[in-house]
This record gives C-alpha cells, structure tokens and sequence, in this order.
C-alpha cells in the first residue's frame, strides 16, 4: 500500500473523535484567516470558501479567506511562515507549497520543515487534459496527441497555473511521453489562465475540474483526458492518461498547515474543525461535485505524504531540469 493510500484510509477513518481538544483553550477569540497562495477561481480557492463557513460554526468565530497568489505559493507560504503562531493565520497550500518548491528554489524564502506545522491533507483532485475545441477540434485523446506530434516543434502553446507547480510537471510529463516541444506560459493560477484559454491565446492546459466545470459544461472547453490513474467520477467518459502512457499520475493536492511553534491544542482544534467541516454531507456534496476528493489526517501521517511527494516529483524535477532561480 502506498503512503498515500495509508493517509487516505486512515485519514477517512478519522472522526472528530481522532482529536482530543484541550479544554482550557481559549483559542479562538478573533475570526481565523484561511491563507490561499492563488487567485479567487481555481480548486485552492474553491475549496477554502466550500469548508469555511462549517469550520467557522464549529469554532464559534468566522473563518475568511485571503488570496496571497504568486512565487509558486511561496508569498502566501512566507507569510504564514512569519505569522505569529496562534492559529489566526493558516495556509491552505499545496504539493508546491509542501514538497516541489524546495526542488526548483535555491534561495527559497520559507522552509516547509522548519517553518510550517502540520494539520491535516485536506483534499485531491485530478487534473484534465483540457484543450480549447477551436484551437484544437480534435475529440479523442489519440486524435490529439497525433496532431500535435505532427505539428511543427515549437508551434503549440500550453498554459499552467505556476512555473514549476503540479500542473507545470503534469504538462511535463505529457511532453515527455508524447515527445513534442510546446510553447509553455505560466500564470498565477488556474483563474488568471482561463481567460486565455478561452479565447485561443493558449490552446490546451492541464486544469482540476472546479475552476473549469462551468466552461466544459458550456461546450467552451473539452476535456480529453484525466490525470488519475482510473477515470473520474465526475467525468467518467474521459479516459486516463496511463491508458496511453502507462504510470502517468499526478494530482492536485492540498493541505493546512499553521505557523511552526503553532501549540498542540490550537492545531488539535484547527484539525477538528476542518474534520467536522469536510464530513458535513452538504460540504462533502458540494466539493464532490467540484471534482474535489475530500481528505483528512493527523499531522504525522501529513508530514509523510509530504515528504514522499517530494522525493517523487523531485526526481521528475531533476530529469525535467526546471529551476526557477
């Protein structure tokens, strides 16, 4: 069994009865401040304002959300990374956040390990081979590849959600298998991307579904294939990648953190929110239907997820040969 699969079934397992809340904490007496490191539109964000309203009930003081995109999640990263540890400001990051960024920074400006406490993993989609249909009409994951490995290098453009970040390496993985040069542009986020794709500045890009439901629905986007190794509930025609290049997997994952030196007792309650939150059937609903798996862990089993991912996606790093400074 992977370290993943050990963190789902253990972390679905868990109930709030998994977290002993210390009774004398006073915590919190002020709203608490849920840090995105993307725009407003894309899954990150998406998932933050699905749970917040839940885990603001569960802690009797409102839960906001505030977007801190750019520098592959590292501002907001750097930010919660300052923060004053008392569990105001969390971070809802991602594989970036967490396990790529110390791969593709030389000078990064917060330390995962160091500077950032474990709370729980908090959800995985994903993503799509999304393509514009004007750009490229063709409607079957072979048609697509055929075409582009037949149009000239250096002619077809792609769009991610951040240099270096999980739908850059997914894209990567994709050019490696298919053996093609494409035109890569970066954004600070699905939301900020959309527009682009949309309108043909950039004909294809690996997108999770949430930030891109509305536009497949619409006949704007098509979805060609699926990054999970078996097809997507929500989509359950579109075919997966490893259907063609076999072990192709990525996804989109995130997770809280608080402020190293957050205590015990705060971060306990932080995980008990969130818990009661992701297993309420409307929130649960709602982030399903978003493409969105929930998840939940204790800390321990975060922290090696973690640090698995990071070993694995930076081997594909290394071989790709993206560095960022």
């Amino acid at each position: 069994m992977s370290v993943f699969r050990q963190v789902l079934a253990v972390g679905l397992l868990a109930t709030s009865t998994a977290v002993q809340v210390h009774a004398q904490t006073a915590f919190p007496q002020n709203p608490v401040t849920i840090i995105v490191p993307y725009g407003p539109g894309g899954g990150a964000d998406i998932f933050a304002r699905t749970i917040a309203p839940k885990m603001g009930e569960r802690l009797g003081q409102p839960v906001v959300i505030e977007n801190k995109p750019g520098g592959g999640t590292a501002i907001a990263a750097s930010e919660v990374a300052r923060a004053k540890p008392d569990g105001y400001r969390i971070l809802l990051g991602d594989v970036s956040t967490f396990s790529t960024n110390p791969h593709l920074y030389q000078r990064l400006s917060y330390d995962p390990v160091r500077d950032l406490t474990p709370i729980t993993l908090a959800g995985r989609s994903p993503y799509l081979l999304l393509v514009n249909p004007k750009v490229h009409p063709q409607t079957s994951l072979v048609e697509f590849i055929t075409a582009v490995q037949k149009a000239p290098p250096g002619t077809i453009s792609y769009g991610s959600a951040g240099n270096g970040g999980p739908s850059h390496l997914a894209a990567e993985m994709f050019i490696k298998g298919a053996g093609v040069r494409l035109i890569h542009l970066a954004y600070r986020g699905s939301g900020p991307a959309m527009p682009d794709l949309l309108s043909g500045n950039i004909g294809m890009m690996f997108m999770d579904y949430a930030p891109s439901k509305a536009q497949l629905a619409g006949g704007k986007l098509r979805a060609l294939a699926v990054t999970s190794t078996q097809a997507s509930p929500v989509l359950p025609g579109i075919p997966p990648l490893a259907s063609v290049y076999p072990g192709f997997e990525a996804w989109f994952w995130i997770a809280l953190a608080a402020p190293k030196g957050t205590p015990a007792a705060i971060t306990d309650k932080l995980r008990e929110a969130y818990i009661v939150a992701v297993n309420d059937p409307e929130t649960r609903r709602k982030l399903v239907e978003a493409g969105i798996e929930p998840l939940q862990s204790s800390a321990s089993e975060m922290d090696t997820y973690v640090k698995s991912e990071a070993a694995r996606l930076g081997r594909i790093i290394k071989e790709v040969g993206i560095q960022l400074d």
